[in-house]
Formats: structure tokens, sequence, C-alpha cells
């Protein structure tokens, strides 16, 4: 399994408001109620947005009780770490008997992508890269070399559910239903 990040550089929405790092709005007002949004073309610094999602994604994950996956796998977070720039949520999966110990980790690639690995045990079975184009996060296999308009990994915007395509990270392909392997929180 390659490190090799996609080959045009990440884009992170800045949601218009304030950008991170600076405390200058990014808008300005039009009248009592309305507003409007200044450079909306020009994200967040991407050095500074890997950093935060990859501090920000294992307090999301685990402050969930639980996620759902494709193949009835139910998966119970554990608990956070960090180490430098590299953050982590420890996890398990069980299915019908079957429990799975495992992490994710969150660090920020040299090229400013936000590298996303899964391990289970001391296994790395996935690694993704992940930039913010638009409210949803998307993820791209290690070395991607064609930005499509579809990404073949989804995050949404409020971290409720994860979709993936089982072409761009074939090990995913045993536990995919339809091509896509999905992770879910519960009535989100």
């Amino acid at each position: 399994m390659s490190d090799t990040p996609p080959a045009w550089p990440p884009f992170y929405f800045s949601g218009g408001w304030f950008r991170m790092g600076s405390d200058e709005p990014q808008f300005r007002l039009k009248g009592k109620f309305e507003f409007e949004f200044l450079n909306s073309d020009e994200g967040d610094d991407p050095a500074l947005a890997a950093a935060h999602y990859a501090q920000d994604f294992p307090q999301r994950i685990v402050h969930e009780a639980k996620w759902l996956a494709t193949g009835g796998w139910e998966i119970v977070p554990g608990e956070t770490s960090s180490k430098g720039t590299v953050h982590s949520a420890a996890f398990t999966a069980r299915r019908a008997g079957t429990e799975v110990a495992g992490r994710i980790v969150f660090s920020p690639d040299a090229s400013h992508w936000m590298k996303v690995e899964v391990f289970l045990g001391a296994f790395r079975v996935f690694v993704a890269y992940m930039d913010r184009v638009w409210e949803e996060f998307e993820l791209w296999p290690s070395g991607a070399t064609e930005k499509t308009v579809d990404p073949p990994g989804h995050i949404s915007k409020r971290y409720a559910w994860l979709n993936l395509s089982a072409a761009a990270w074939p090990q995913l392909a045993l536990f995919a239903e339809e091509g896509r392997f999905a992770i879910e929180v519960p009535d989100a």
C-alpha cells in the first residue's frame, strides 16, 4: 500500500465566515439582515486546515456511542491519542461473534492533504487522502492521478456517514454492497 498523495493540491472550503488563522471576517453586511461572502473561491490555508482536521476527526468519532457499517458490523469507538501532529481513535468492530480491534490515524501530510489510515492490530489495511472541497469531505486513494467530479469517498459535513468505493479501495470489496462500503451513525 503506497503513501502517495493525489496529483493535484488539496482544497479546504472555509465556510465563508472566517478563515483559519485569521480574525478578519470573510463577509460584509449589505443591509440589516443581508450579507455576502468575500473571496469565497479562496479556501483555508491547506497547512492549517490539514492539521486542524487531523486533530478534530478523532474527537468526532469517539463522540458517538456506536457506528454501523456495511455487512452488519457494529463499530464502537474507544480512546483517542495524540503524538505530535498524529491523532488517532481506537475502535472495536463486532459482527456475529467476531471482534476486531483497530485504530484510525489522522495526520497532516507534507503535501497538505490530510492522510487517513486504518489499522487492524498492527496491520495497515487502508490509506486515503482527504480534503474538503465544499461542505462534504472528499477521500481519494493513494496515488490518485485524475480528479473526477464524483470522488470515490465522501464524509458528510456533519461527520454522520462515510461512503467509499470498493473500486478505489479493492480491499473493501469483500465487505461492500453494490460496490460501496458505508459507515454511519444510527438514526443520524
